[in-house]
């Protein structure tokens, strides 16, 4: 009994590090996100976040609702990183690229109509480190 006991405890420590250093990682995100969503934006409540790996892109899907004002802000904790996000509507039509606009971290935009879209994002780094990307996306009342 005290054998199940103790594989049973050291399975449970084993599997809650993995996914406490995933929390930290999270946080981390929220925090760098968080410096370029003002306050005046309230968050739509989803969490986009990933795990980017060496010539991986991510992609995300979110409806966008008419007569909104959106921000989306992306960030990665790769050093010396640059996160290029990209956002399509259903049919593949490019509608925003940051890469068009220095590569910054975040964009505001305003839909007349009710929009699904998707949102590709890429980390530009010439010496790749795998790491995290996070979106945060949030509308104004």
């Amino acid at each position: 009994m005290r054998k199940i006991l103790i594989i049973t405890f050291s399975i449970f420590i084993l599997s809650a590090a993995p996914s406490h250093k995933l929390y930290a990682q999270l946080m981390q995100l929220q925090h760098i996100c968080s410096l370029y969503f003002s306050p005046e934006y309230i968050t739509d409540g989803q969490e986009y976040f990933a795990e980017v790996k060496p010539d991986q892109s991510i992609e995300f899907r979110t409806t966008f609702f008419a007569h909104n004002t959106y921000r989306i802000v992306a960030c990665t904790n790769i050093k010396r990183s640059d996160v290029l996000f990209s956002v399509y509507d259903t049919e593949k039509n490019l509608l925003f690229a940051n890469s068009n606009y220095d590569n910054t971290p975040y964009w505001d935009f305003h839909f007349s109509s009710t929009v699904t879209c998707v949102i590709q994002v890429d980390v530009k780094n010439q010496k790749f480190t795998p790491g995290y990307v996070m979106l945060l996306i949030g509308y104004k009342p």
